[in-house]
């Protein structure tokens, strides 16, 4: 299985392939003046292969050319101890967090996302006696990784998400009702193997620090990171789709 989904993954910009990478992230933990506690966001960004090819390539020489692993945006913004954007320059860090942006706005993308609270789907625990145990952010997780795979209503779509922790990886996460999923499912790989992933996981930090810095950004207090992260917010207008809501693509 390994070897068929290694083959998915090292072919993902062949042509005429839809590719849905996707993402978490807690959107809170506390509650904040205008988000309730223990938010849980998961994001997908969806882009034909064609366009995705010279993306990730172009991002890919970037981090060559720097000798870094990998984008993670949080560790962009703030690089702690030990880690390898932690000697990187602001300029650079800052322009690497902008080519990110730009990346999200990869023509005809789309940004399909669901988000649930602890204290809703604590709220569903209650109403049916019992019968949804799982943890809220696993209940998440499956109710987003079913709701994409009828999203991608295309004749060969690749659904990429990244590993739990401490699980290698390409592992294929099953997912009932799977319809036309390369590998019959989600592939689970680490992010590092995958720069849509790494895209990805910009669009979800990238709506948790506007979600968060908003005021500040408003009051013109914001910091550059906070002024990329609302632009690229305000680049889904039109692409962002609550995945409850969304018509499936066109096949």
């Amino acid at each position: 299985m390994n070897a068929n989904l290694d083959a998915i993954l090292q072919d993902l910009a062949a042509p005429a392939r839809v590719l849905a990478f996707c993402d978490e992230t807690n959107l809170t933990e506390k509650p904040t003046a205008t988000l309730v506690a223990n938010l849980r966001l998961q994001v997908g960004i969806v882009v034909s292969s064609e366009v995705y090819g010279p993306v990730a390539e172009a991002l890919g020489t970037f981090l060559t050319a720097h000798g870094l692993p990998e984008f993670h945006a949080t560790e962009v913004v703030n690089p702690k101890a030990g880690t390898p954007w932690r000697d990187v320059p602001f300029a650079l860090r800052l322009d690497a967090f902008e080519r990110l942006t730009q990346a999200l706005g990869m023509a005809g993308s789309r940004v399909p996302y669901l988000y649930l609270s602890k204290q809703d789907h604590d709220g569903f625990v209650a109403q049916c006696g019992g019968l949804i145990t799982a943890d809220y952010k696993r209940s998440l997780k499956t109710v987003f990784l079913s709701s994409m795979a009828e999203y991608l209503a295309a004749p060969t779509p690749v659904l990429v998400i990244d590993r739990d922790k401490n699980t290698p990886g390409p592992v294929l996460h099953p997912i009932e009702n799977a319809g036309n999923l390369l590998g019959g499912g989600a592939i689970s790989v680490e992010s590092h193997k995958v720069i849509g992933l790494q895209i990805a996981d910009m669009a979800a930090c990238a709506v948790r620090r506007y979600l968060l810095k908003r005021d500040a950004i408003y009051a013109g207090n914001g910091s550059p990171f906070d002024e990329v992260a609302a632009q690229a917010v305000a680049s889904f207008e039109g692409r962002f789709e609550l995945l409850l809501d969304a018509q499936p693509l066109a096949a």
